[in-house]
């Protein structure tokens, strides 16, 4: 039971009241309504939902009241929960209780304009009274199950965005916070030490531009936005999520993206360092997304291709980035351009089987390495590497080579030299011709063992060839040694080892002649002198 505690002030009357009302009660005659009527009224006229409040403390309210306030989430002890509660259906009932004088009466309408506040103040003490603006006849009565069925589904609905893993609130057009789950009011708790959990207004933690909370076409806008300081490396980052109801108040999702953004900072990293090391890198390199547009390239590509780098900003085709080379003149030009397309088609077949490896030999005495590598997700990179100066070095050393062939081919002697292994290194001419073998095909497979064999089967007999087998394999043995054979047709052979460069040993074979009536003598030495002669006096 209300008791009005506008009525006069007056003791007599005060007390006359009260005889009066407990009168009435035990004779059950008359039961007082919120709004002065009888109860033989109350089935024409509804009840009303009357709230006292005195200074921010809710002190009495009606049974109506009390019903309304029985689906709050938690105890409406106050002004600020009461408005909490209320604002709701009522986005202006902050004002009124905050702006109603003194013996002053003040009205406003619901949101959909089916009910009245009114405000009326006494001294610290204000009287809400919420009634519907409908006709009687024309209210929705809800009977029991109804209403119990009604708090059930509220009940479900409140403890499902409670167990959300996920902040979520409304706010209003001036950025107040309507309504949030636990999440946001644990994050509160935890985030805003000057608030004290349960009290109103509830703080706002994201101080989001009301620009970037703006839905877009599909109805949701994604700002991103972060808890604790912004120097702070270990802040908490959000995925925000936006909607707009009806009345144009906003109901936003935070979701904790925080593994997300750590993951995009790795990649980042990653893309950075890769960067640096593909800026540092000679070889330039072109990469081609999976419908072969240039995604990719590094600084080095401008330099040996001449594209101007504008143009490789744009992300040409894999098809006008090689008419651009062909532009250039950096690649060979194609003998039949009308199968242009089709050569280009051909090498990306190829690159996106990692079979394709090219030399270019460009005008002004350029050489390139093209290869094609293939990517993940069947992206296609291109990498090409200035080989001018190898091809020069490898050239020049042919050439020096092919000189030095010429040279040794040249003497008369029979020339062969072996490595520190043993293995033939190279021979001339005259050394196929005396031995009756070709050599120079698959050096690496005759050693001096083989040739050793071979040379005593066209000799007489003689322990000599052990010697010199001895003498090749043998480090270090800086002195020349040489020693006489006799060959199987009569002729004198006067064999010479010597050691050259990197552990190698050249073996020489001079033949007598047929005007010479002796065989050359074998090389002095102060270790193999009288040795070589005697070796020479038993052929």
């Amino acid at each position: 039971m209300v008791f009005d505690s506008f009525a006069g002030v007056s003791i007599t009357a005060a007390v006359a009241g009260c005889i009066a009302l407990a009168a009435l009660w035990i004779t059950g005659g008359l039961e007082r309504r919120l709004n002065g009527r009888d109860a033989a009224r109350a089935g024409q006229e509804p009840r009303r939902a009357v709230m006292i409040l005195d200074g921010d403390a809710v002190v009495d309210m009606s049974a109506a009241a009390r019903e309304i306030l029985n689906l709050a989430p938690g105890r409406v002890g106050d002004r600020g929960a009461l408005i909490r509660l209320l604002s709701v259906r009522f986005p202006d009932i902050g004002s009124l209780l905050n702006g109603v004088a003194s013996r002053e009466q003040i009205h406003i309408f619901s949101r959909d304009r089916s009910e009245i506040a009114t405000a009326t103040r006494h001294d610290r003490r204000i009287r809400l009274t919420l009634t519907p603006a409908e006709d009687p006849d024309d209210m929705i009565r809800i009977d029991r199950p109804t209403m119990a069925a009604i708090q059930d589904e509220l009940t479900t609905l409140r403890t499902t965005t409670d167990k959300i893993p996920v902040l979520v609130w409304r706010q209003d057009q001036t950025g107040d916070i309507l309504w949030s789950n636990r999440a946001y009011l644990d994050t509160c708790a935890a985030r805003a030490p000057d608030w004290l959990p349960g009290t109103w207004p509830i703080p706002r933690l994201f101080d989001v531009p009301d620009a970037a909370l703006r839905p877009d076409r599909n109805g949701s806008a994604a700002p991103r936005v972060s808890l604790g300081d912004p120097d702070d490396p270990d802040r908490t980052w959000f995925h925000l999520s936006v909607s707009e109801l009806d009345n144009r108040d906003r109901l936003i999702a935070a979701m904790d993206v925080n593994s997300v953004v750590e993951a995009e900072n790795s990649l980042r990293s990653v893309v950075q360092s890769l960067s640096k090391t593909f800026a540092d890198l000679p070889i330039g390199l072109a990469v081609f997304t999976r419908d072969r547009r240039l995604t990719l390239f590094n600084p080095a590509l401008v330099d040996l291709t001449t594209i101007a780098p504008e143009k490789l900003m744009t992300r040409p085709s894999i098809f006008g980035f090689f008419d651009e080379l062909r532009t250039l003149q950096m690649m060979p030009e194609p003998k039949n351009y009308a199968s242009w397309r089709d050569q280009i088609t051909d090498l990306e077949a190829s690159a996106s089987d990692g079979n394709y490896e090219e030399t270019w030999h460009l005008p002004f005495g350029r050489t390139f390495r093209v290869t094609g590598r293939p990517q993940i997700g069947g992206a296609l990179a291109l990498l090409f590497e200035d080989i001018s100066t190898e091809i020069g070095t490898t050239r020049r050393l042919r050439g020096e080579l092919e000189t030095s062939q010429s040279v040794i081919d040249a003497f008369t002697d029979a020339v062969a030299v072996f490595s520190r292994t043993g293995v033939l290194i190279t021979s001339n001419k005259a050394y196929d011709a005396l031995w009756s073998r070709n050599s120079r095909e698959g050096l690496d497979d005759l050693d001096i063992s083989q040739a050793v064999a071979g040379w005593a089967k066209a000799t007489a007999p003689t322990p000599m060839w052990h010697r010199v087998e001895t003498y090749v394999t043998t480090p270090d043995r800086r002195d020349p040694w040489g020693a006489d054979a006799r060959l199987e047709d009569g002729r004198g052979l006067s064999c010479m080892c010597r050691q050259i460069a990197g552990g190698a040993t050249m073996v020489t074979f001079a033949v007598q002649t047929a005007g010479d009536t002796h065989l050359r003598p074998a090389p002095t030495g102060p270790n193999n002198t009288g040795e070589a002669r005697r070796a020479g006096a038993r052929f």
